[in-house]
């Protein structure tokens, strides 16, 4: 008998997916108030439960299907894992039926926007491709599409990770680590260990330049991406994705192939660079032609809260990057928008810390910023490490937009990029970021501007 952990989304994925295959399961959710009257309705095969586990199943129970925002570590999943029993997640579940090449993504910050991007490259190659997972659609609800798909992509988070034990896959990454969910794990390395299990299995490994995996089997084949630049007349090491210079242009592309210019792509700054030679290198089984990556890079402006232009108003531009949801988001979000601006960056941060160090926070405040403006629950620990006359602390982000308001000059760049979660204040970084927008838009006017 299947226990399903969790009725949120993922949950909710997981009983369809075994109402479609005829399979009663019990499912449980720990909020007590939760009213799953409706959930019943849906679902008859499944008996439900919330608030206390009922003692009574637990000898019925073989497999543990738990949702990724319940951590393997809470005592009563522990108690299953001690009584021999089976725990697993829904991409699990997804792995044992796929029977498709899979594309796995996975990293600290850019993966969905990698994800998006394979996605599109091999949708205009000519694949019907189903993409979801950590983004989009629940991964099992793509195996109930009506379309037959070629091959999945999937952006994989590593609590998603955590209960995946057989995925296989045609390529797969880990972009980046930099510290997160330091509330879940006991140490950064646990955390890495996490985001290592997608590699366990693959075909094809892509990992960025320097990063050196530990603790996982050998892929059939390793490539690299980097900012690593060839020269006129010079090519890049084998199996690398990086620049190359001809006929005067930067031009993205592998050993001593160019692929697509610099110049074209609608997003070209470094971390954009980044994400594309990523996606290009996950693509390498496929053979897409070059007119397919350039066609995406093209047209391509970004996914929403992620360093999105609201609006320009009296010359200073306000910037969403709701989905900077860490210190190293937050980090490069800066780093960018320093880049394009002659004026100066003013930070509005803050939210849910997630035990993280802030400390390069702090530094990059120093380095990029003119001010940081802070609000949320652990707006004092991070105001902490910022420097003392760079930083001012309010309570809300309403507050953090009105102090900002009086304080920039023609110019510069308002970037809102919390590097915390935002459940302290708002349901999402999606609800965050449409509640900056909504304020700055309140405040100045209509939309102004586009994309970054």
């Amino acid at each position: 008998m299947y226990l399903v952990a969790g009725l949120g989304v993922t949950g909710q994925s997981v009983l369809q997916y075994f109402a479609s295959q005829g399979e009663p399961c019990f499912a449980y959710d720990a909020r007590a108030d939760l009213d799953v009257s409706a959930l019943q309705i849906r679902f008859p095969q499944a008996e439900f439960a919330t608030g206390r586990l009922p003692s009574h199943w637990c000898e019925r129970i073989e497999t543990l299907v738990l949702s990724p925002g319940i951590a393997k570590a809470e005592p009563w999943v522990q108690a299953i894992l001690q009584a021999g029993k089976e725990v697993i997640g829904d991409i699990e579940l997804f792995a044992r039926a796929a029977g498709k090449p899979i594309v796995a993504i996975t990293g600290s910050n850019g993966k969905s926007t990698v994800t998006t991007l394979v996605g599109e490259a091999l949708q205009v190659g000519g694949y019907r491709v189903g993409v979801g997972g950590n983004i989009g659609r629940p991964a099992l609800d793509l195996l109930a599409d009506p379309t037959e798909f070629d091959v999945y992509v999937l952006e994989l988070s590593s609590f998603q990770l955590e209960t995946t034990y057989s995925l296989h896959s045609a390529a797969s990454t880990v972009l980046n680590i930099c510290e997160d969910h330091m509330d879940r794990y006991s140490a950064l390395e646990d955390y890495i260990q996490a985001k290592m299990t997608i590699l366990n299995d693959t075909e094809l490994a892509v990992l960025p330049d320097g990063f050196q995996p530990s603790g996982i089997a050998s892929p059939l084949e390793t490539v690299r991406f980097g900012l690593k630049t060839a020269q006129p007349g010079q090519a890049l090491p084998s199996r690398y994705y990086g620049v190359m210079i001809r006929n005067n242009q930067a031009w993205l592309g592998w050993e001593d192939h160019p692929c697509v210019a610099v110049a074209v792509m609608a997003q070209s700054g470094r971390h954009h660079q980044l994400n594309a030679l990523a996606m290009m290198a996950l693509c390498r089984p496929f053979q897409l032609p070059d007119a397919a990556f350039e066609k995406v890079l093209r047209d391509f402006n970004g996914l929403p809260h992620r360093t999105q232009l609201v609006l320009e108003a009296n010359g200073v531009q306000w910037i969403n990057d709701s989905k900077g949801t860490n210190v190293g988001a937050t980090i490069t979000a800066m780093e960018s928008m320093a880049l394009m601006t002659e004026g100066e960056v003013i930070l509005l941060a803050g939210g849910v810390g997630k035990d993280a160090d802030f400390t390069e926070l702090g530094k990059a405040v120093a380095r990029f910023g003119s001010q940081v403006i802070l609000f949320g629950r652990d707006r004092l620990q991070m105001a902490a490490v910022m420097p003392p006359h760079q930083v001012s602390v309010v309570a809300t982000l309403e507050a953090a937009i009105a102090l900002a308001a009086t304080n920039v000059r023609d110019g510069d760049k308002v970037l809102f990029s919390p590097a915390c979660a935002s459940f302290d204040q708002f349901e999402n970084y999606q609800h965050r970021g449409e509640v900056f927008e909504a304020l700055v838009r309140a405040r100045f006017g209509s939309d102004k501007g586009g994309a970054e």
